[in-house]
Formats: C-alpha cells, sequence, structure tokens
C-alpha cells in the first residue's frame, strides 16, 4: 500500500497483494519505523453503512463499508473517492486506487502493481 497526504486528503493505492489481502481477511495494512516506533495504516471491510476513520496515536484506521468494497476489489474499477466530515466540521477527501505501473522506467519494485491501462498509448 502507498499512502500520499497532502492538507485534508490522503490517498491509498493498493496493489495486488493489498486487494488480495481484503478479498482473503476483510484488511490490509502498511507499516514503517521512525525514530524506533512504527507508524500503522490500515483499511479494514466493516459491516457498516458510511466509512469511518480513526486517528490513534501512531495508526490510521480506515473502516469501509464491505459489500462496497469487495465490489470494487472484484471489478476493473479504479478507485472509490469520497469524503468524511471530521468532529471539527472540515471535511477530509479520501481516495482508494489501484495502484498501476508506471508509464515510464522508475527503480520501484512494481510486480505486486496492476498493468496500467495507458500503456498501449505510450510512444
Amino acid at each position: 500500500m502507498k499512502i500520499r497526504i497532502k492538507a485534508d486528503t490522503i490517498r491509498f493505492r493498493l496493489d495486488k497483494n493489498d486487494i488480495q489481502c481484503l478479498q482473503d481477511s476483510g484488511h490490509t495494512k502498511e507499516e514503517t519505523t521512525i525514530a524506533g516506533g512504527k507508524l500503522h495504516f490500515c483499511i479494514k471491510a466493516k459491516p457498516i453503512e458510511e466509512a469511518v476513520i480513526k486517528l490513534d496515536p501512531f495508526a490510521v484506521h480506515l473502516l469501509y463499508p464491505e459489500q462496497k468494497l469487495m465490489e470494487w476489489t472484484s471489478n476493473d474499477d479504479n478507485g472509490i473517492y469520497f469524503s468524511i466530515t471530521n468532529a471539527d466540521g472540515s471535511i477530509l477527501q479520501i481516495t482508494l486506487e489501484k495502484d498501476y505501473k508506471c508509464l515510464t522506467t522508475r527503480d520501484e519494485d512494481e510486480s505486486a502493481s496492476f498493468d496500467n491501462p495507458l500503456t498501449a498509448h505510450n510512444c
């Protein structure tokens, strides 16, 4: 899982392994070690009607309606786009996207990335 954060937006990019984890267990996660502590991000399929995001001291937990999430993991749609209203009234924009291979060569392991549908258009 790749996570991009800018202002009041969070973008989760999920590769084939993340999608498989969601299908098999209903959750996927990513952790990174920072200064001896771990920062944890996870996405969980839950029997709920609306998405919920929780912030713990060292974790972000996104809970998403199970039926909608499982539908998305099984189809060709690129992403899910939605917003959540924070307690202070501000709006958090959230994106879940399938992670496609880049069209240019990069020094990054993309073996679990989805084939980019624009590859055929690359000159």
